[in-house]
Formats: C-alpha cells, sequence, structure tokens
C-alpha cells in the first residue's frame, strides 16, 4: 500500500513522511540513499508495523500483511535480507527484501528490542524486561540465534549496544540491586563477539539512562541519555573508557525562542572523525537535532520541531549531507545535513509572504492577521501556548490579500508567547511566533 507523503522545508530538514497519527515511530535505518525503513515500539509502546521506501523516501509504503507483523525494531543488511525484532523472543527474517517473513523463535522468552548487524553474518540484539542481564548474539546469518551474558547480576538489563566490528562491541544498561534498594548504571565491553565483557563505565549511588551508544573507533566514544533528574547525560571518552567526561549541549531553543530547560538525549551518530548529530526533546516534548564539525568539542541546534509532544527518537545518516530521522508521527529528511543552520524564533521559511501578524508583539486581546498575497485554497489556522495547549482554531475558505483576518483570542496578562501555524491539507503553509508584550 502507497503512502501519501507531504513535506515542508524547516531549515535543511523537511518532513517527508506524515502518519497523522497512525502509529508512531522511533526508530529509522537506511542502507543508503535509497533502501530505508522505519517501525516503533522501541521507545515508544506498544509494538508497530513497518514502513519501507525504494526511492530515497519520496515514496513510503506499507505491507500488506501490515496486521500481522509488528516490531519494535528493523535492520537489514542488504536489499534482500532484513530482520525484525519482534515479541516473546521472536525474530523474523526475510531474504526477499520484505515480500515474506519468517518467525525465528531464539532462546529468550523476553521481547527483542534493537538490533545490531556489522555484516551479513554477525548480529546482537537486545531483550526486553527481565532479561536477565543477557543479549543474543548470532553468527550465521540470523538463521540461530545464542544468548551471551552480558551483566553477572540476574537483576540488570542491556538498554543499548555498539559494535565496531565482529569482535569489539559496547553495552550499556540497568542493575538494580534490591538488597540495598540502590539502582547502577554501567558501560561493558567485548573484545571476544559477546562472549565476555569488562567494565568500563560504572554510575555508583547515581542513576542515568543511557540510550545509545557511539564509538568512533576504540578511542573515542559517547553514551548519551538522560539523569534522574530529568536532565541529559551526555558522556564522552577519548582513551577507549578509560575515563569519561560529561559534555555540554549549547543552550536550545524552542519555537518561541524560549530556552530549553529540561532533555533528554535518544540518539547519537557520526559519519566521520568531526560530524555528527544527535536527537533529543525537550520538556514539552518537542523534538531537536544537534549538529558538531569538530569532533564533538562544539555543537549547534540544527533543527526543532514545531510540533508539542514528537520528539524525534532516532537518526540515520548515510553520508554527510544525506539523512532521515524519526520521532512520533514523522519521517524527517535532509540532503544537505553538514550544514549548519540554527532555527530561532520566528523562523517562517515557506510562507514568509502569506500573512503579517500586525503588531507583533500583540498587548491586545486579538490577533490581527494581514494577508500578503492571495491563497485560494481552504485552511486551518491554530494558535497554541506554550503547553502544546491549542487556544484557538478556525478554518477558513481562502486568505485574501483585501482581508483582514481577526482571531479574537485573549493573550493579555502574560509574558509567554503563542505559536501561530495555517495548514493547507494538513500541510503546515506558515508558522510564526506571536509575542506579547
Amino acid at each position: 500500500m502507497l503512502l501519501f507523503t507531504t513535506a515542508f522545508a524547516q531549515a535543511q530538514w523537511e518532513v517527508q513522511l506524515d502518519l497523522q497519527n497512525f502509529t508512531p515511530l522511533d526508530r529509522i535505518f537506511f542502507l543508503d540513499e535509497n533502501y530505508g525503513w522505519a517501525i516503533g515500539g522501541s521507545i515508544i509502546e506498544p509494538p508497530g508495523p513497518y514502513f519501507y521506501t525504494t526511492d530515497g523516501g519520496q515514496n513510503w509504503y506499507l505491507s500488506n500483511d501490515w496486521m500481522d507483523l509488528w516490531g519494535t525494531d528493523i535492520v537489514f543488511v542488504n536489499p534482500d535480507t532484513g530482520f525484525i525484532a519482534s515479541g516473546n523472543g521472536i525474530i523474523y527474517k526475510t531474504i526477499n527484501g520484505g515480500q515474506n517473513w519468517t518467525g525465528i523463535q531464539t532462546p529468550a522468552t523476553q521481547d527483542v528490542m534493537r538490533l545490531f548487524f556489522v555484516d551479513e553474518s554477525n548480529g546482537w540484539a537486545t531483550l526486553g524486561q527481565y532479561s536477565e542481564g543477557n543479549i543474543l548474539h548470532t553468527e550465521n546469518d540470523g538463521t540461530t540465534w545464542e544468548l551471551q551474558k552480558v551483566f553477572i547480576s540476574n537483576t540488570s538489563i542491556v538498554d543499548a549496544m555498539f559494535f565496531l566490528n565482529d569482535s569489539i562491541g559496547y553495552g550499556s544498561g540497568i542493575i538494580f540491586d534490591y538488597v540495598n534498594d540502590n539502582t547502577y548504571t554501567a558501560i561493558m565491553k567485548t573484545q571476544n563477539m559477546g562472549f565476555s565483557w569488562d567494565t568500563i563505565y560504572f554510575s555508583e549511588n547515581t542513576f542515568y539512562s543511557i540510550s545509545d551508544i557511539y564509538f568512533d573507533d576504540t578511542i573515542v566514544g559517547w553514551a548519551v541519555g538522560s539523569k534522574a533528574t530529568q536532565d541529559y547525560l551526555f558522556l564522552n571518552t577519548e582513551d577507549g573508557g578509560e575515563t569519561w567526561n560529561e559534555k555540554v549541549l549549547p543552550e536550545l531553543k524552542n519555537w518561541y525562542g524560549m530556552p530549553v530547560e529540561e532533555s533528554i538525549i535518544y540518539s547519537i551518530q557520526f559519519v566521520n572523525d568531526t560530524l555528527g548529530w544527535l536527537t533529543c526533546q525537550d520538556e514539552y516534548g518537542a523534538g531537536y537535532i544537534v549538529l558538531t564539525t569538530d569532533g564533538g568539542e562544539t555543537w549547534q541546534q540544527q533543527f526543532v520541531n514545531y510540533n508539542f509532544n514528537e520528539p524525534v527518537y532516532d537518526i540515520c545518516m548515510v553520508d554527510n549531507k544525506n539523512g532521515w530521522a524519526v520521532g512520533g508521527d514523522y519521517v524527517y529528511h535532509t540532503n544537505n545535513g553538514d550544514t549548519i543552520i540554527v532555527v530561532g524564533i520566528g523562523e517562517n521559511p515557506q510562507g514568509c509572504d502569506l500573512i503579517t501578524i500586525a503588531p507583533n508583539p500583540c498587548n491586545g486581546n486579538t490577533v490581527h492577521l494581514v494577508p500578503g498575497r492571495p491563497y485560494n485554497r481552504p485552511v486551518e489556522i491554530s494558535i497554541y501556548d506554550m503547553t502544546g495547549s491549542e487556544v484557538y482554531k478556525t478554518d477558513l475558505q481562502d486568505l485574501l490579500n483585501k482581508q483582514v483576518i481577526v482571531l479574537p483570542v485573549s493573550i493579555s496578562g502574560s509574558s509567554l508567547p503563542l505559536l501561530l501555524t495555517i495548514r493547507d491539507r494538513q500541510q503546515i503553509i506558515f508558522k510564526q511566533v506571536i509575542l506579547r508584550q
């Protein structure tokens, strides 16, 4: 089934697929600039169906058997052979590009959460709750899987992993100490395909949630996530994990231009030793993409989602320019991802001559919109407050430049701004911050 795709420009990222509340997405995987897959369920519950493209996202498809095949993660090792992480220890495999899938029962009984392959033969998978510190490993193209023990403790779980090659890999997770009522976070390293693991980081008496790990090589690595204080976790090592240092993100700003007070980092990826990206969300659930061009020494905000409760969970860059990100209802795409563009207050890249808000800042009980050019299509006008709540909505048959549109919205008594959006058939054609005096 072919899915209708929509797109609106925002800095160098655009919405390539809008599922419009059909199912949430939180994992994205591309083999190259053409073949890609997206799925939900690794972070967002419950698991969901997968979507695929063979032309770089110009068209996205949903398989005809989508109701029978749900999962939490999807990985392909070539255009024909792929795997889906599913429930109750089952991993689905296809050898004909997804036309048919075969369920493989692994030795695990827990849900399979994440997949990682370094070549067509060698792969690993993390497990869900009550996994007793185990992961899964295959050496024969996913035909059979075996359990590997990462943590000695049976009250532990592996959340994230990354392998440099078929021998060297890293895993992070949580150890629950029910006797002393403590929870610890650890990063482990293997140099023999996962058959034995050594601790390279341990957060004693401090709970961190690590959502993703990335290593440039055996020396430089990253771990990201969140702290118990609801703030982000951003760790970096430059000696193979012997020591870890906290890094600082730039001051993120939302669509209103207001500083972000709390954030969670979900994923991190580099395409070389200098160029990398990470994804995160703020306290209201809006998603961000942040870029570094100097190996992580400095970072700069590149994208912010104008929608509340739509984080950016995962990113996949196939080279320094072409990449995709995913979160909630959306798949985002860029073809110039190595360019730093800071999204600021009042960013309005698509409809700059469509509407003028006058006056802005506003100190009254109404908002005046002055059309700058005729737009002879039905539109939906919405205004949101800082919590993401829609405080006003109206439908118009058209926008004519001889009109002055008065929106009776009481916005006095507060210094907080509002966000105005205009949609045309679910596509954003205008967005602008309304400031208050």
